[in-house]
């Protein structure tokens, strides 16, 4: 029996080989000849090198007890740290609170407002102190604004009262004063300004603000010698009118999740983009794609694969199991995909009769529009698949920031990090949010396909915590908690016996 650390594929930026070689691949694939089931596990994008390894060594005896020979993918994306070291800071910051109240107050008036107040012109808004101690409710963990229930009918925003809350916004006192900290923040000669701004994300702008570089190189490029406050605060006033239009948006589109989580979101997404991660999120993704690319320097993903399909056209022809936890499950996607799109060309390397057994996804990160396709081949590429996720309640009650942000990381990923193929969807569906499946309005064709999928095998889902029997028990009720749940790892330990 191997090392776990000697059964790691350990890949870098753009799935270049790290500390693992090609000449470890090829003794790594030799060693499964001739073996009955092999795993290819693929951890979360959440967790560093170090972690990704340690889950390795702690997952190979799960593994190899069920009578598998495990194989593990180990990347880093830095999102956690990212995630972990700015949210609170950003979500504290006095700018964010300012925004926080104003967009708060002016969605309440326009989306809970009593049916008629509209066509006469009028958005009855709560006052700014009243929103502030709603606010205060979540210092002692409840969700603001919880209560209310939005109705069947929310019209969109008219230009007229966009225009409306802009002029209120253009006398705010307040937002001058947040505007005016964020300028004098950076305070090199007039002329360095702009440069300064663009540069000082962890420098001397996020003494006062961790927004976006642009945003803050902006608001600095428009500071004069007399009105500086003036000018700089209707770039503020913009975004933010452009964020409670977005926020009515949703809920008129019923991509709402809640009124407080739903505006927290849009508030990063307009202003603080550069500083929750989306970059890293991005290229996290772009990393489990390039892992598969042709390229002259060895590719983790496209090596092993190449290697493996060689081992497989010697007869060896072991029962795979793939297992992605997170943003594992995009790494999944992207290696089937790349089967898929190889076999398509004629120049897939993997036998023609070869098929994975089971495609197991934990708490899967990936949206529905990347997971659709890859049920639509299973005739193809597999023969089972099964997801273990958690319920809405649960996954409502998994707070990504406690007391600031009242939703799981998935909710976070589809209401701030992901896109649409537009690149500016307010919200995507992401696969592992149960949410998604029981939302009516949903009637796209990939969330069409995803839940006819599911629905036609129930063995297909497993709603944490829950126990369906044999392979299908789970009593994960943390988006980290998948790989390590002992009835999750049962289950899986069943499916590999079946």
């Amino acid at each position: 029996m191997s090392s776990s650390r000697e059964r790691c594929i350990h890949s870098r930026q753009s799935g270049r080989l790290a500390s693992t070689t090609t000449a470890d691949i090829d003794e790594l694939v030799a060693g499964l000849k001739d073996r009955p089931r092999v795993v290819l596990h693929f951890h979360g994008g959440l967790i560093d090198d170090t972690l990704g390894f340690a889950t390795a060594e702690r997952l190979a005896p799960v593994y190899e007890a069920a009578g598998a020979d495990p194989v593990f993918f180990v990347w880093s994306s830095g999102l956690l740290e990212t995630l972990r070291g700015n949210l609170p800071q950003i979500l504290n910051e006095s700018v964010f609170r300012t925004l926080l109240n104003r967009v708060t107050r002016y969605a309440t008036g326009i989306v809970f407002q009593e049916p008629g107040q509209r066509a006469l012109g009028v958005v009855a808004t709560p006052t700014p102190r009243a929103v502030a101690a709603e606010l205060a409710q979540v210092r002692a963990g409840l969700e603001p604004y919880a209560r209310l229930t939005a109705p069947a009918d929310v019209p969109e925003l008219t230009d007229e009262e966009q225009r409306q809350l802009a002029a209120e916004l253009s006398t705010d006192a307040e937002l001058a004063e947040r505007t005016r900290e964020i300028v004098n923040s950076v305070a090199p000669a007039p002329a360095e300004q702009a440069a300064a701004a663009r540069d000082a994300i962890g420098g001397r702008a996020a003494a006062a603000t961790l927004m976006s570089p642009d945003i803050v190189a902006e608001l600095v490029d428009r500071a004069g010698t007399g009105e500086r406050a003036l000018v700089s605060t209707a770039l503020l006033v913009r975004k933010t009118v452009r964020v409670v239009a977005a926020v009515v948006g949703r809920f008129r589109r019923r991509t709402d999740h809640g009124l407080y989580p739903t505006v927290v979101e849009e508030i990063l997404r307009e202003f603080y983009l550069a500083g929750v991660g989306a970059a890293i999120w991005d290229a996290m993704k772009r990393q489990t794609a390039d892992t598969f690319a042709a390229s002259d320097e060895a590719r983790a993903g496209r090596y092993f694969l190449d290697r493996f399909a060689e081992l497989l056209a010697t007869g060896t022809r072991p029962q795979v199991t793939v297992v992605g936890h997170s943003a594992g499950a995009v790494f999944i996607g992207n290696l089937l995909d790349d089967i898929a799109r190889r076999r398509a060309a004629a120049d897939d390397p993997m036998p023609p009769d070869f098929r994975f057994r089971d495609v197991v996804l934990l708490a899967p990160a990936c949206t529905v529009s990347q997971l659709a396709p890859v049920v639509r081949r299973q005739a193809e590429l597999f023969d089972r698949f099964r997801m273990f996720t958690m319920n809405d309640p649960a996954e409502r009650a998994d707070h990504l920031v406690p007391f600031l942000y009242p939703r799981s990381l998935l909710y976070f990923i589809s209401g701030v990090l992901e896109r649409g193929q537009d690149k500016k969807s307010a919200v995507v569906p992401v696969a592992g949010m149960q949410h998604w499946y029981l939302d009516a309005a949903a009637v796209d064709r990939d969330s069409a396909d995803l839940r006819g999928f599911l629905s036609a095998n129930p063995a297909r889902t497993v709603w944490s915590p829950g126990d369906g029997g044999r392979g299908r028990r789970s009593g994960a009720i943390s988006h980290i908690a998948f790989d390590d749940d002992p009835d999750v790892l049962a289950s899986m330990a069943d499916m590999l016996a079946d």
